[in-house]
């Protein structure tokens, strides 16, 4: 008798875990998927081809992705990797995917986003980070403005071989220290490509290295003029002998070209101490700017970051020249942008939505 309460009992026990274990794995799988949503292949004036893999193993990753319409003829997109694995990655990915898309709905630019967004997800035990890229396609101008926190550059296809500038890249939003410092805005025509990826996908192994930027790259060029991320993905799973990490890809490329001009803007915002150091120099440097000019633009930067605290170096590069213009934090870098995206963080902070906390993001990501 008492072997068979016994066995009732461990029964009984052993149903009751599987339904908590249950309902668990649908928390978390709701969860990733608010992490992954469904995107339409054609938003804004984009063809758009997202895709997501987890890594191998149980325990599921931080990589996220949003694309979203801000106001008409734009088109917002971020895609971000968080330290770590399973629930509380998840969490914090949650957090941090719309912390940001509320400072984008707000109207900041993306590097703005992810100065504020550095600022109110900082963890002091540096537990918790995130690599991120944001961006916002103009269809009118037919240009992408993207910034990045500790993320690979995206790749670019169909236009300049040039690898992108990557002298003073800004760190992971939540080290805890200032990020959002760099800005990059190109020319999209009909019939080029731009892929954002996490490091998923060059950290992939492959007879015991790293799959690597080159061999995506090429991987990407096999694909055709217009890749398709879902095929990427799986071409980097067939490439490689393991795939420790998640993967997520966004494919984007322009339905129409806007204008013919092409446009090339580098920008970095510096204070006194990032000006003392040589990392400023050799961004100048790596922008093609001619040494003549660099000396005028960091005495120029000098004085201003002096005078409003930090200044901004905007590097335009033409086919023909080159030209660094110096201004205060905040001023925008079109001038016919409205006045809102150039505000400064100060100024939208107060008029931005509050970022979620923990819990928030939590419970808008189950539902």
């Amino acid at each position: 008798m008492w072997l068979g309460i016994r066995a009732s009992l461990a029964g009984a026990r052993a149903r009751r875990l599987e339904r908590q274990r249950a309902r668990l794995l649908r928390d978390v799988t709701a969860m990733q998927t608010a992490l992954v949503p469904e995107v339409p292949s054609q938003l804004g004036g984009l063809h758009v081809s997202v895709a997501y893999r987890p890594a191998e193993g149980p325990a599921a990753g931080g990589d996220f992705y949003d694309l979203f319409i801000p106001e008409p003829g734009t088109v917002a997109m971020m895609l971000g990797d968080v330290s770590g694995h399973g629930h509380e990655a998840i969490t914090h990915a949650a957090l941090t995917r719309y912390t940001l898309r509320a400072y984008l709905q707000a109207g900041l630019e993306p590097r703005m986003a992810l100065a504020l967004a550095g600022r109110v997800l900082a963890d002091p035990a540096g537990e918790h980070y995130a690599t991120v890229a944001v961006g916002l396609y103009e269809a009118a101008r037919g240009t992408l403005t993207y910034a990045l926190a500790g993320h690979p550059p995206p790749m670019l296809l169909g236009l300049s071989e040039q690898e992108p500038v990557t002298a003073c890249s800004s760190p992971p939003v939540g080290w805890g220290i200032p990020t959002g410092r760099r800005q990059t805005t190109i020319s999209l025509a009909a019939g080029t490509a731009v892929c954002l990826f996490s490091d998923g996908l060059i950290e992939a192994r492959r007879e015991g290295q790293l799959l690597g930027r080159e061999h995506l790259r090429e991987i990407l060029a096999s694909l055709g003029p217009r890749p398709v991320a879902e095929e990427l993905l799986a071409e980097v799973r067939a490439a490689a002998q393991g795939v420790p990490d998640d993967m997520v890809a966004c494919v984007l490329s322009p339905r129409v070209s806007a204008r013919n001009e092409q446009v090339h803007i580098e920008e970095l915002e510096v204070d006194a101490t990032a000006l003392a150091r040589a990392g400023v120099r050799r961004f100048l440097n790596e922008c093609s700017v001619p040494p003549a000019e660099i000396t005028r633009a960091l005495r120029s930067a000098a004085d201003t970051a002096s005078a409003a605290g930090t200044a901004v170096l905007r590097v335009t590069l033409g086919p023909e020249e080159t030209s660094v213009a110096v201004s205060a934090a905040g001023t925008p870098a079109w001038q016919s942008a409205s006045a809102h995206r150039g505000a400064s963080v100060e100024g939208l902070q107060a008029r931005a939505p509050e970022p979620m906390t923990a819990s928030g993001a939590r419970a808008r990501a189950v539902a």
